[in-house]
């Protein structure tokens, strides 16, 4: 999506017609608005989301030109609305939206005209795009217009391009990042393809026939039951790990307080405490993978390690009676019993001697007889000592390796154990502050909710493994039974092919989620490095959150306000640069920025790194800035400038600014 245009008549402030047009040019791709304070800067953002989505963001919420509703009298009508021209997919598209108020009632209150609209103004939108002829114009139905803008820019995502200073400090740290990235980088695309796939599973699972198999009918009424339960549990598991979340980071918090006090005995404690816990992590997160790997060597080695004796007292066995019978005789490759039989009943060998019983041919072919299929059993011989000794060789360090994955494992437990004490008699020691001492309360609070809400966490999982497991057991047995019928057999190639696909997409999905995790934490960090003149560094978590890798860092608005822009400036660089893109997937998207006041919390020094970056990130900026805030900007910026205008009022007989009538020049 690049914005070409935008039009506003008698909105707000602004007043008759009012029409921008923004650069977009690929090396200045910069538009700025500049204007004084309360000038109307705002505006030109709440009219982008009132256009595109509908969003009222003003405490009136009465958008008709104030000047414009002070001169309406009875039963006049008038109109405002705002028109954004756009370029999506090599079209270009208008929607407009516009309200239609009729004045109700006009009166004198107090020596001043009071006119009285209607309740709720008729509001109309219009959304269209131009033929590649470039003359014609079609219209989209008004009943998918709102889907249409979806899939140009998702209304849920707006709030991270159209933003004001006020609300850019608060981007990086919201909850809802998870979804905001995973929507910005079309990842939802994979996401909703593979949710609605195992809905097509499960309606085809409910089309199997089980009629007259009771096995089969009783697995299809479970599989119901267990896809309900899991559902259930996956509910429940996402709710726990909020709940860990949300007080591991009140732990955090407290351990971020204590680090403020001026008592070095507090500051101490809390650093100390911070790195045992870090190193106990560090530990739980290790015994897990110890765990994981004993399970994987016990399920795929068992069996062949209990075997072994038996496995080399018969490859022993076969090897002495190789040694007695003076070695297996090979068979004549691709005879059979069957031919000799034929022989012996023509009474003739193929070279014409006679085959008479007792005599000494006779007994020769015999003899070969004996070695032929399907009596020989010289090839089943060899297979089985073949796939024993195989066994042997992958069998034979197995215990040892058990030994040395459950050494680890008591090791590391012993270690979990000691720092588990150390970080209580760390708790334990006195805190002479008495503020201190309130905090760290608090603290230990958190940790025991937060250690309570991870076991509740850890209990649903294992119940989810086992309900999937169980779901899986369900479906083998259906499977089973599907051959029953043609339609069976038709509904079971059905659930083959959605299973397959949904994996594929699943993978797929997993696959690009790591790319976006990964090139998201390179890219904030870089960013962050240039636009910060400190040093610190960024951690981006699963939910996508932006951290400090210090915890004790007190982070100031200025300062969420940089690591704000380094965010949004690497989301949309990953996505101008369509990081995922294959020659079978297309997943890029273009987007634009559009900021208002961008600059009202960032000292002169960040102003400047910031203009060096963001213009190279984004395929198009739009900001509407302070006449100040400019000042330090344009040095940097001014060489990305495309477009530039003025926001200015108009100003009565005496010079004085008239709030209602402001224009763009």
């Amino acid at each position: 999506m690049i914005i070409n245009k935008l039009e506003m008549c008698d909105f707000r402030q602004y007043i008759g017609l009012q029409e921008v047009e923004f650069s977009t040019d690929s090396e200045k791709n910069v538009t700025v608005l500049i204007g004084v304070n309360t000038s109307g800067k705002t505006t030109i953002i709440r009219a982008f989301e009132w256009c595109l989505y509908g969003k009222n963001g003003f405490e009136d919420t009465v958008l008709l030109n104030s000047e414009v509703r002070e001169n309406m009298k009875v039963e006049d009508v008038q109109e405002t609305w705002v028109a954004v021209t756009f370029t999506h997919d090599e079209k270009v598209y208008t929607i407009k939206r516009s309200q239609r108020y009729i004045c109700v009632e006009r009166h004198v209150e107090n020596g001043k005209v009071v006119v009285e609209l209607g309740k709720k103004p008729q509001e109309d939108i219009i959304l269209e795009y131009l033929q590649k002829d470039g003359q014609t114009k079609s219209k989209i139905d008004k009943s998918n217009i709102e889907e249409s803008m979806n899939r140009v820019l998702p209304k849920d995502l707006s709030d991270y391009f159209f933003f004001g200073g006020e609300r850019i400090s608060g981007i990086a740290n919201r909850t809802d990042l998870s979804k905001a990235v995973r929507g910005l980088m079309r990842l939802d695309v994979l996401e909703n393809a593979y949710t609605h796939l195992r809905t097509v599973v499960k309606e085809f699972e409910g089309d199997i026939d089980t009629t007259g198999d009771a096995n089969a009918q009783k697995a299809k009424d479970s599989l119901e039951t267990y896809t309900k339960r899991k559902t259930e549990l996956e509910e429940e598991l996402k709710n726990y790990e909020q709940q860990v979340a949300y007080w591991l980071e009140e732990e955090k918090s407290f351990d971020t307080q204590l680090a403020k006090s001026n008592i070095e005995q507090v500051k101490e404690l809390a650093e100390r405490r911070r790195r045992a816990q870090s190193v106990l992590e560090g530990e739980v997160k290790k015994i897990e993978r110890i765990k994981r790997e004993m399970v994987n060597l016990f399920n795929n080695r068992t069996f062949a390690y209990f075997g072994l004796p038996s496995i080399k007292a018969s490859l022993e066995f076969l090897e002495r009676q190789n040694k007695k019978d003076g070695g297996v005789k090979e068979s004549i490759p691709a005879m059979e019993q069957d031919a000799i039989d034929y022989l012996i009943k023509r009474g003739t060998c193929i070279c014409g001697t006679p085959l008479e019983p007792n005599t000494m041919p006779f007994m020769r072919v015999m003899e070969e007889r004996r070695v032929l299929p399907p009596e020989h059993v010289g090839d089943a011989v060899r297979q089985y000592k073949s796939k024993s000794e195989g066994y042997l060789a992958g069998t034979e360090n197995y215990k040892e390796n058990i030994e040395r994955k459950f050494i680890e494992y008591r090791e590391t437990k012993r270690q979990i154990g000691q720092l588990q004490n150390e970080l209580e008699a760390l708790s334990e020691k006195v805190i002479d502050d008495t503020e201190a001492r309130r905090i760290e309360n608090n603290r230990k609070d958190a940790h025991i909710k937060y250690v309570e809400a991870k076991q509740d966490y850890d209990t649903c999982n294992r119940k989810l493994g086992e309900c999937q497991s169980n779901l899986e057991n369900c479906r083998k047995a259906i499977e089973k039974f599907a051959n029953s019928s043609k339609r069976n057999q038709r509904t079971a190639r059905l659930i083959a092919y959605a299973q397959h696909v949904y994996k594929w997409l699943l993978d797929t999905y997993r696959d690009k989620e790591e790319v976006v995790r990964t090139e998201l934490q390179k890219r904030v960090n870089d960013n962050f490095s240039k636009m910060y003149h400190g040093e610190r560094a960024i951690e981006i978590d699963d939910k996508y959150r932006v951290r400090y890798s210090d915890i004790t860092t007190e982070e100031s608005d200025g300062l969420k306000a940089v690591k704000s822009f380094a965010f949004i400036a690497s989301l949309v660089s990953m996505a101008k640069d369509k990081i995922l893109d294959e020659e079978d997937m297309k997943l890029g998207q273009v987007y634009p920025v559009v900021m208002d006041a961008p600059f009202s919390n960032v000292d002169e020094i960040h102003i400047d790194n910031i203009c060096k970056i963001l213009p190279r990130t984004a395929n198009q900026v739009i900001m509407a800035v302070m006449q100040k805030d400019w000042e330090y900007a344009s040095s940097n910026l001014q060489s990305y400038v495309g477009k530039s205008y003025k926001i200015e009022k108009d100003r009565d007989v005496f010079g004085k600014e008239i709030d209602t009538a402001t224009h763009i020049v």
